[in-house]
């Protein structure tokens, strides 16, 4: 059951980030990680909850959403509407990793970013890409890259890759 809208959903929603927050600082407290810097300013505590630095210096960027109303998990197009899509790019885009974190799983991400994990270079991932997964890794793509391999904000209308 999803919790009412409101209050309560902000008090669900809080105590969530928080306890996820309080995990990170333990992780410093037993040093595997050095620091932790919350709500960071300027362009790069933008989109994100905080900031933990880990003990060989890489840095990753934690953006936290319980859940998505009475929805059971979140869409492709629901993570571009509340804007994690541009948040990961950007963080990326520093050379940070990106954690979404929420009580619901995005299908359609976890199975790409499986795929990912299991090929051996892009060639290969995109190969390997099932009918069901081709729209889904079209709509990152565009949301993501520019032809030439950059990075950029996506504009409101795209065409499909395929």
């Amino acid at each position: 059951m999803s919790p009412r809208s409101g209050g309560e959903a902000d008090r669900f929603g809080n105590r969530y980030e928080g306890r996820w927050t309080v995990g990170k600082f333990l992780e410093v407290l037993a040093g595997r990680a050095q620091s932790i810097v919350l709500e960071e300013r300027g362009e790069g505590g933008a989109g994100v909850e905080f900031t933990v630095v880990r003990n060989n210096g890489q840095e990753e960027s934690h953006q936290l959403k319980r859940q998505r109303g009475s929805s059971n998990s979140w869409s492709l197009r629901n993570l571009a509407k509340e804007g994690v899509l541009d948040s990961a790019a950007a963080q990326v885009g520093r050379g940070r990793r990106f954690f979404f974190v929420s009580l619901l799983p995005c299908r359609a991400l976890n199975e790409l970013a499986d795929q990912a994990r299991r090929s051996d270079n892009l060639q290969v991932f995109i190969d390997g890409l099932t009918k069901k997964q081709t729209p889904d890794f079209n709509y990152l793509a565009y949301q993501w890259v520019l032809p030439t391999g950059g990075l950029r904000r996506p504009p409101e209308r795209r065409r499909p890759l395929a």
